[in-house]
């Protein structure tokens, strides 16, 4: 009789989740984004929720809620109630860099959400000036290694993935330079194109178009295949690092205790708009790559990002508190 009973609730809570996942949503759903409208993530998040929108037959609304680098979106849903209606849109720095940079968040990334699906992933590309002699990641190690320190990496920030790819170059591979940090990626290629800086790593959408009129060269990329924008330049793996693989990616998470089966649907749907071709093709225009993964697989790449990341960070002695 016991076991009978066991089988008969599961059996209803099995019907209820399902119920449960066809029933959501019954109303409008917030997209949260912890940066600015205009950023990579908000372009990426309001193409995702229109396609969202028509799929679930409910609005899915875009709410930007900017300040410390996206802590202040996650704070948020953090608190919000976990019913599926609240959802956060992240990328890779306030989900896996900021907990090693900021010392006294309110929230616990991987305890206080739970990994819907990864969304986009975005390949690095490493340039360096048009006049420089460098062509290859083989020539540029030899330089590092015969000046060390003495040449300048820029990037658009310290702490964002573009400077921490530089600090896995330098675990990875040995060697030293000096980082200069700008305000934004816009002035650091300017002192790049100038020759003020020697290298730079960062999104092919920004870069692409130095790289295309002639003022930058691109040495190597950072995805594990060759970018579909530089089918030419071999990756980092290619070129003898094969652990320099680095993306700028984004993801949808949920606040912890979002019932399972919202959690399911919604990684379905996430999936599903990706594939659509239009939606497919805008964003690989725009120079990232549609990489959806379920729940459990997201779960585990984010957790392994978290602790890659917060290695990088400790090593390179960064914080932002």
């Amino acid at each position: 009789m016991n076991r009978l009973r066991i089988f008969g609730v599961l059996a209803a809570w099995s019907l209820s989740a399902s119920a449960l996942a066809q029933s959501w949503p019954d109303r409008p759903v917030s997209l949260v984004v912890g940066f600015p409208p205009g950023g990579g993530v908000d372009i990426v998040a309001r193409q995702l929720a229109d396609k969202l929108s028509e799929q679930l037959g409910q609005r899915v609304a875009v709410d930007n809620r900017a300040g410390a680098n996206g802590n202040v979106g996650m704070e948020f849903v953090a608190r919000a109630r976990p019913d599926g209606y609240t959802l956060l849109m992240g990328n890779v720095g306030n989900l896996a860099i900021n907990p090693a940079l900021y010392s006294k968040l309110s929230f616990d990334t991987l305890k206080d959400f739970v990994p819907i699906s990864r969304v986009i992933v975005q390949p690095l590309v490493a340039v360096v000036p048009s006049a420089s002699p460098i062509t290859n990641l083989a020539q540029l190690l030899a330089a590092l290694r015969a000046k060390p320190g003495e040449l300048n990496f820029g990037s658009g920030g310290n702490g964002n993935i573009n400077h921490l790819s530089g600090e896995l170059l330098k675990l990875q591979a040995g060697v030293q330079f000096t980082h200069i940090p700008y305000k934004g990626s816009a002035p650091a290629v300017a002192d790049l194109v100038a020759g003020r800086v020697q290298l730079m790593i960062d999104g092919a959408n920004v870069m692409t178009n130095f790289v295309r009129d002639g003022r930058l060269r691109a040495i190597y990329t950072t995805g594990e295949a060759r970018s579909p924008a530089y089918p030419d330049v071999p990756t980092a793996r290619e070129a003898g690092l094969p652990d320099m693989i680095v993306y700028g990616w984004q993801g949808v998470l949920a606040p912890t205790g979002t019932p399972g089966a919202v959690v399911e649907r919604l990684s379905q749907e996430v999936a599903r708009a990706l594939a659509l071709p239009d939606l497919r093709g805008r964003l690989v225009a725009q120079g990232t790559e549609p990489s959806p993964q379920a729940p459990a697989q997201f779960a585990a790449f984010l957790a392994a990002e978290h602790k890659r990341y917060g290695e990088v960070v400790r090593s390179a002695k960064i914080s932002l508190d």
